[in-house]
């Protein structure tokens, strides 16, 4: 199972490893974003920290109706005790969680500041 907070703006947050195939870790806290159908944004810098492969580019159309060009990394997740190969998009400065990672699973959301967020594999 994986464990999180709900946060004091009522954001479903989560902490995980990231890494570039093998290579350097780094633990990242992120927000769960249900409107996002991918797997992960990470900032730009994050990016750059784990020296993640550029594997290409596109464009996306934001909630708030922009579009936005942005380029997508390989990486690894630890998700459910073990490393799960994802696509990570550089798109703003948030880190988020989206839909694709959280496919085969349950969320559990106690939505008030300090509240449980529980993720467990579906069976």
């Amino acid at each position: 199972m994986i464990r999180g907070v709900v946060n004091a703006s009522n954001e479903a947050t989560i902490r995980f490893r990231v890494r570039v195939s093998g290579g350097v870790e780094q633990d990242v806290e992120t927000v769960i974003d249900t409107g996002f159908n991918a797997s992960l944004t990470l900032p730009a810098a994050t990016i750059s920290a784990l020296s993640l492969a550029h594997q290409s580019s596109g464009t996306a159309a934001l909630a708030d109706g922009s579009t936005r060009s942005f380029d997508v990394y390989a990486a690894e997740v630890e998700w459910d005790g073990r490393w799960r190969p994802i696509l990570v998009y550089a798109v703003g400065d948030e880190a988020l969680v989206g839909m694709r990672l959280l496919a085969g699973h349950e969320v559990r959301i106690a939505v008030v500041p300090g509240g449980a967020v529980e993720i467990s594999p579906l069976p």
